[in-house]
């Protein structure tokens, strides 16, 4: 492996390290919902982001369960069935992604 191919590397390992030092989570699918929450100018179905992440029910319950406690994002129950919800940032949550895309475009930069 030669020094060009080792820098690559050590940028990949840095930005693994601040996604999940900035964000404190678990499961690069956690994060996966933060990209696609913060793209978005509305909330999205949980159903929906469920199948735009394409991990398991059970999985995603779980991961977004955290992001919330977190305070990273918001669960919005939508109608008198409590399984209908949507999924938002939070303004934290929309805070930390701002503050992510700075260092991750001073790692790129490096």
């Amino acid at each position: 492996m030669g020094p060009r191919e080792l820098n690559g590397l050590n940028k990949r390992l840095k930005i693994a390290a601040l996604e999940r030092k900035r964000f404190k989570i678990r499961h690069d699918y956690q994060f996966l919902i933060l990209l696609i929450l913060g793209a978005r100018l509305l909330p999205i179905s949980r159903a929906s982001l469920v199948k735009k992440i394409g991990c398991s029910e059970v999985s995603f319950r779980k991961y977004y369960t955290e992001l919330a406690e977190l305070g990273l994002i918001e669960i919005i129950h939508t109608s008198a069935d409590k399984r209908k919800k949507t999924v938002k940032l939070t303004p934290l949550g929309q805070c930390e992604l701002a503050e992510y895309e700075k260092e991750f475009n001073l790692i790129v930069k490096s």
